[in-house]
């Protein structure tokens, strides 16, 4: 069993919505095999979460197909995107461990691969 932390970085714009598609896939692909996976938004990507929650967002269905594997989203980042009212109306996590930030060593005292898109 792997142990895997997916980061979002990208925002849904250009090349950003292949790899969010693709990190989402990814996660799915994951959870299949029986490892444990879990998704991190940070930075831009906080806009990226926002946007996913919404229902009528094209890839709103596949964002719930992952949604119990998203650990959150960073609440600096969320603010500083300005869609912090978002996220938490959408019920997502908001996370603070690192100085009001997503902890990315967290991940690692898990015993997490971490990959970032």
């Amino acid at each position: 069993m792997h142990k895997v932390a997916l980061v979002i970085y990208s925002t849904l714009e250009g090349p950003g919505t292949s790899a969010i598609y693709r990190t989402m896939m990814f996660a799915q692909e994951l959870r299949r095999a029986g490892d444990d996976v879990q998704i991190v938004f940070d930075g831009a990507g906080s806009k990226a979460a926002a946007e996913l929650a919404q229902p009528g967002h094209r890839m709103h269905t596949l964002f719930n197909s992952v949604r119990g594997d998203v650990r959150g989203v960073c609440s600096y980042c969320a603010k500083s995107y300005g869609v912090l009212a978002e996220i938490e109306a959408a019920g997502l996590p908001l996370l603070t461990d690192d100085r009001g930030h997503a902890s990315l060593r967290a991940l690692l005292d898990e015993g997490r691969q971490i990959i970032t898109v």
